[in-house]
């Protein structure tokens, strides 16, 4: 199943609605609001990966209040 983690840069003082927003799409597992130069780091996963990137590009972009994006797409995850 293809995976990305996203970094994510808000407007100020906009990192709580982004993420709630985040939390609310399908195709996202994880958000969490971190310190240095991102506010958000996202796991996202989709069946196939034109669905993920259909995620990252028409929905995770549109959502007010981010200002930059970074995605990471998982090569191979190793279980813990």
């Amino acid at each position: 199943m293809p995976a990305a983690f996203v970094l994510i840069g808000c407007d100020v003082g906009k990192e709580d609605s982004v993420a709630d927003e985040l939390c609310r799409m399908q195709g996202v597992e994880n958000v969490a609001i971190v310190y240095g130069i991102y506010d958000l780091v996202a796991k996202l996963s989709a069946e196939t990966m034109d669905g993920l990137e259909g995620i990252i590009i028409r929905k995770l972009r549109s959502i007010p209040g981010i200002k930059s994006t970074v995605t990471l797409m998982v090569s191979r995850e190793c279980p813990v």
